[in-house]
């Protein structure tokens, strides 16, 4: 089982993505409302409203796009351990048919 707490890159990434996510959103929905006329008190819950949501947005993709990016990941690492498994047992059977031509050799 991934968990992606417990992966470094992953657990970066998206506290990178959520955090700039919810400022960006609050930064221009509070511009937004502000240049629109609306009262103080009603600019800065849309601000915050938006920052919110926003921000279990990105957060909810960002899991989503870990969640495959580790799959990928474990896959070519298994991919990756299978070919040099496979070369090892391939080497080990020369090996063995080598030795067993020189053990005939010297009979």
């Amino acid at each position: 089982m991934i968990k992606l707490s417990e992966h470094p890159r992953a657990k970066r990434h998206i506290r990178l993505a959520k955090s700039w996510a919810g400022l960006a959103a609050c930064t221009f929905a509070g511009y937004v409302a502000w240049k629109g006329g609306l009262p103080f008190f009603d600019t800065v819950l849309r601000a915050l409203l938006w920052g919110v949501a926003s921000y279990m947005l990105v957060w909810f993709l960002a899991v989503h796009v870990w969640r495959q990016l580790a799959i990928a990941e474990v896959r070519a690492a298994e991919k990756q351990w299978l070919e040099r498994k496979q070369e090892a047992e391939r080497l080990a059977r020369e090996r063995a048919v080598q030795m067993q031509a020189e053990m005939a050799g010297q009979s």
